[in-house]
């Protein structure tokens, strides 16, 4: 019965939300904030790339799941600029910013929509849906609270711009429906999330060496996130079980390799502890639910042994760098109630004066939060500016996934860091080994650093994520001699 009303449900509302959107672009035709499609070099090669994509996807449907992380996660956002967008803040910020309307993103993922039309389905009366009817249920009004209440057409517009959590996570919904993934398309998902965090190690050294920056930063992905989300898709490696997907033994075992090293390598000339800090203590969290559900001693001794002696080495490592040396000294000081503004310390001061802002919004639109895509624009209105010296007029985010859900849909952003985050996790941590909810390694790691960064207010995290809300509710099984089964 869900399922029957699930898919038409979501479709239309997928389809006004873009109607919506289309409006939008309309009515903010004369606001200052509004941007037409800009033109650059840089652009024209992501359009080239973008097209050469499409058509190859178009030749050979199944590498559509190779191109999938590539696109949402580390697809260059330059692209974008050939859309219609809206400002995120006001033109006085020093590093005001815009956001299209719709993205590559949609176009892509709309687009696998009608190349797998005719794809074998899943078998919906296995699948639970209720919930995720509820879900769609309270987002949707959700989406019509948040417009009756908005008092401007700029207000509408910066709704627009943010809305892509709900298009993105509708969307898969949608795929969950539609299509059904057998090994290939799981073995090829993989390999588009080693291939991307190799694209984004390129990206960012030619952006970093070209902005004269001192540590590694993403020009799609930016500093913090880029390093949160490279934290949770190398430890995804680190523990994969080749066998479970089929994977040529020595062909994969190169590459899980390779991939560990580019992203650790990302991770130390990045710089951002809190991935570092994630990334050890969701490996810990892993090792210790897992040691004890194997066959005999000598698995047990080798776990044991292997994992201590790779993590022992990456920690030493880690431990030659100031930045995350500093880390032992900030718990100290914590644990001590000794804490002082310094070097090491003026990113947390500077969270907890963003913190105090989102917890102005929560308290007085505790509701429907401030909408989202709004947050940055709306800032100056809950104290941001009374706060001290330490920021200063650009743009900005809540710096906590948990803040940024609760301020910006209220008592609904429950619902959506619920049906993100701590769902996949949960089905990870109930069976970390399972081949579909192993998946969910990546927005468990992501809940460690969400304390402290907003990552799923990255429309390319946030669709990452939303992919795998899409992989763990595959309805497989896999058999005793690991081989892959049909519920």
């Amino acid at each position: 019965m869900a399922a029957n009303i699930l898919y038409p449900f979501t479709l239309m509302s997928l389809l006004i939300i873009y109607i919506f959107n289309f409006i939008c672009i309309i009515i903010s035709f004369n606001s200052p904030l509004f941007q037409y499609p800009g033109f650059s070099i840089l652009g024209v090669f992501s359009i080239l790339l973008y097209s050469f994509v499409i058509i190859i996807c178009a030749i050979k449907k199944d590498l559509f799941f190779f191109f999938l992380p590539f696109i949402i996660l580390a697809f260059p956002n330059v692209i974008n600029d050939f859309l219609p967008s809206f400002m995120m803040g006001p033109i006085m910020e020093s590093r005001v910013a815009s956001f299209s309307y719709i993205t590559h993103i949609d176009i892509f993922l709309l687009y696998g929509l009608y190349i797998f039309k005719n794809h074998k389905t899943q078998n919906l009366k296995i699948l639970n849906l209720y919930d995720f009817l509820i879900f769609v249920l309270i987002i949707c009004l959700f989406f019509i609270a948040t417009i009756i209440w908005s008092i401007s057409n700029d207000l509408l517009s910066l709704f627009a711009i943010g809305n892509y959590q709900i298009r993105y996570i509708f969307l898969f919904i949608l795929y969950l429906l539609q299509i059904k993934l057998n090994i290939s398309d799981f073995r090829n998902i993989i390999y588009g999330l080693s291939f991307s965090l190799f694209f984004l190690l390129i990206e960012s050294s030619f952006f970093t060496l070209s902005n004269g920056r001192d540590h590694l930063i993403s020009g799609t992905l930016a500093a913090n996130v880029f390093a949160n989300i490279t934290a949770s898709i190398t430890l995804f490696f680190v523990f994969i079980n080749p066998k479970h997907y089929s994977f040529p033994k020595i062909y994969f075992q190169t590459l899980k390799l390779f991939t560990i090293m580019v992203g650790f390598v990302i991770l130390i000339l990045n710089g951002t502890r809190m991935a570092m800090l994630s990334f050890f203590l969701s490996g810990l969290i892993y090792y210790l639910i897992t040691s004890f559900k194997v066959k005999n001693i000598t698995q047990f001794l080798t776990r044991m042994f292997g994992y201590g002696f790779l993590f022992f080495i990456l920690i030493l490592i880690a431990l030659q760098f100031n930045k995350f040396r500093s880390i032992i000294t900030i718990f100290f000081d914590l644990i001590n109630f000794n804490i002082k503004l310094n070097e090491d310390t003026a990113s947390l001061f500077a969270r907890l004066h963003m913190y105090k802002v989102s917890l102005n919004m929560i308290l007085e639109n505790w509701i429907i939060g401030i909408g989202p895509g709004r947050w940055n624009f709306l800032k100056y209105d809950y104290g941001f500016q009374t706060m001290g010296t330490l920021l200063t007029n650009t743009l900005l985010d809540p710096h906590s996934d948990y803040l940024s859900y609760i301020s910006q849909y209220g008592i609904f952003g429950i619902a959506m860091i619920s049906f993100i985050l701590i769902k996949p996790a949960f089905k990870y941590l109930k069976n970390p080994r399972d081949l579909n909810s192993y998946f969910g390694l990546i927005p468990f790691t992501l809940l460690i650093s969400g304390l402290t960064n907003s990552n799923t207010l990255k429309h390319q995290v946030f669709a990452t994520i939303s992919m795998i809300i899409f992989i763990v509710h595959q309805n497989f099984l896999i058999s005793k001699n690991n081989r892959f089964i049909d519920k």
